[in-house]
């Protein structure tokens, strides 16, 4: 009962309170500081932070002082042998009071131990920036699902005010066919038949009202409201089939900024680091151990000839047995290494292909949600000419209901395609790995983080189709001969670009050895766009690519830095 009190008081602490109609915009900021799995992602980053504010004091030497009290009820005699003679001297003698104080003041350090503990610290300013990719997967993933559910809740808002009334005209109609059933107007046959279309007309609405009645619960527990507050949903226009959302970036730079920016593939960056480091560590610990120590010692012994002393020294320790392990050692930390890289490649593989899915999927719901809102302004003009018509009896009100209902049906259908495709939109969105809120936000309250959320959703396709394509990036500048290359020939340097450096073109004298493009891998290419430095854009990186097979030419492609900045998009005038 003691931990329920204290969890309820957490899950219950007042909120700012809803003043009018909840917009998507507003109940994303709402879910961004009051949804409980944001925050247990803001605690874990912070436990992260502390946890490198400890490591730090790691690498800091041990500087002990001590203090203590010693006695006894009898002297501390002894008696000495002659070793020359073999006899006992007879003589007792002391050289420590029955009653003594002592203190020191000892420094040690390990300068093996500080390497480890630098390497450790390291690993731990990796796994602080892991937490915080993990906190911005989260946010992405909530803000997806309040769009969703934000679109879904609207759908039940609009159709279960339409389906209260709808299903009192049933009732009322089965109550009509019942008295004609019992007065024998009609034929028995025909009677039930129009009761059976009536039933299976109410199942179909219960149906409808079941998968809806739900969702404004949903969007609430995602915003962090206590069960059960009520609250009213800001009504948006009616959708139509012009209201199709549009992504305006190409398909080849989203999947470029979701190679740079996803969450997971940092995370695995940062794992690389973590892995290399530990790597330094298991050999780092197979180095001897120097250990430097000095100290300040006082002791209230009379006989003594010095009661304060200060000593200092070093020592060098080293298990040689360990050497054995050294190759195994080794290998084992290059495998976990290769592990990372593969299993970063592979997540490469599918965010490429999850952009693609995404985009797809949406498309194929933008024809979809078209489509239906066709339909469903196709069902809304045959219910105005049902309920138009003159036709009277109890054909005329099935028809009729059957055409409330066929218009309902229809505009509930269209919304939850609606719905969907906003969920789409999103994927999209978080499969490139955009972040729909700033890095920094001023303030916390909800009208700054409602500015930031719309802010970040009207500008989040700029961003990442602001990037170059994929295919860019590695651009062949160089093919080396069609022979195959001997086996430890080395690979031939690319060809200077044609272009001439920023420096030439300004008239200002260039550096030929300076320009030459830096050799790297494509492992080695940088995860985030670093700042671009004067005149380091132009001069192009040079990334060789070795073929399987001998048979197969070396080439060598050349990269230019500026592909890997955001491309300027004009200023609107």
């Amino acid at each position: 009962m003691s931990r329920l009190r204290e969890d309820m008081s957490v899950i219950m602490a007042p909120q700012e309170p809803i003043t009018g109609p909840v917009s998507m915009h507003e109940a994303m900021a709402r879910a961004i500081k009051y949804n409980l799995d944001e925050r247990v992602k803001l605690m874990e980053m912070a436990v992260a932070n502390q946890q490198l504010d400890l490591s730090r004091f790691d690498m800091l030497p041990r500087l002990v002082a001590g203090a203590g009290y010693t006695g006894r009820d009898n002297e501390s005699g002894s008696e000495s042998l002659n070793l020359a003679t073999g006899r006992r001297t007879g003589e007792s003698t002391t050289a420590t009071d029955r009653h003594r104080r002592t203190a020191d003041l000892g420094f040690t350090w390990n300068i093996l131990d500080f390497g480890v503990s630098y390497l450790r610290a390291r690993q731990n300013s990796n796994i602080v920036l892991i937490a915080d990719e993990r906190r911005r997967r989260v946010v992405q993933g909530i803000l997806q699902d309040v769009r969703t559910s934000y679109w879904r809740a609207v759908a039940a808002e609009r159709l279960l005010k339409r389906i209260d009334p709808l299903e009192k005209r049933i009732e009322a109609a089965r109550k009509n066919a019942s008295t004609l059933e019992a007065q024998r107007v009609q034929a028995p046959l025909q009677t039930l038949s129009y009761q059976r279309a009536l039933v299976d007309t109410l199942r179909q609405l219960q149906t409808l009202r079941r998968e809806l009645v739900a969702a404004k619960s949903q969007l609430g527990a995602l915003m962090g409201l206590p069960p059960g507050e009520n609250f009213t949903i800001q009504m948006p226009p009616d959708v139509t089939g012009k209201d199709v959302p549009a992504i305006t970036a190409s398909v080849e730079s989203l999947e470029t900024y979701a190679l740079l920016n996803r969450p997971e593939l940092l995370e695995e960056s940062y794992n690389a680091r973590i892995t290399a480091d530990e790597t330094h560590r298991a050999l780092l610990k197979l180095l001897p151990g120097i250990d430097l120590n000095a100290g300040l010692h006082y002791d209230s012994n009379s006989f003594l000839l010095n009661q304060r002393w200060a000593d200092y020294g070093a020592r060098v320790s080293w298990n040689i047995l360990s050497l054995a392990s050294a190759p195994d050692t080794h290998a084992f930390s290059k495998a976990q290494e290769e592990l990372v890289a593969f299993r970063r490649q592979a997540l490469s593989v599918a965010v490429l292909s999850q952009v693609r899915v995404a985009v797809v999927q949406f498309r194929e719901l933008s024809q979809e949600f078209s489509l239906n809102a066709d339909q469903a302004a196709i069902d809304r003009r045959i219910r105005q000419q049902y309920a138009n018509s003159s036709t009277v009896g109890q054909q005329g009100d099935m028809s009729v209901i059957q055409a409330e209902v066929s218009e309902l049906v229809s505009d509930l259908r269209r919304d939850l395609v609606y719905a969907d495709l906003q969920n789409a939109y999103a994927r999209v969105m978080v499969s490139a790995g955009v972040d729909p809120m700033p890095e920094a936000v001023p303030s916390q309250d909800l009208a700054t983080l409602r500015q930031a959320v719309s802010d970040g959703l009207g500008a989040w396709q700029q961003k990442a189709g602001g990037t170059a394509r994929l295919q860019d990036l590695l651009v062949p500048s160089a093919t080396t001969s069609e022979k195959a290359p001997a086996e430890n020939a080395p690979v031939e340097k690319a060809a200077e670009p044609k272009a001439a450096p920023m420096a030439a073109r300004s008239g200002e004298p260039v550096d030929r050895k300076a320009a030459l493009p830096e050799r790297v891998t494509v492992a080695e290419l940088p995860t985030r766009p670093a700042a671009p430095v004067a005149g380091s854009m132009t001069a192009p990186m040079t990334v060789s690519y070795s073929p399987s097979t001998r048979a197969e030419p070396t080439k060598v492609y050349s990269v230019p830095l500026s592909a890997l900045a955001p491309m300027a998009r004009p200023s609107a005038r």
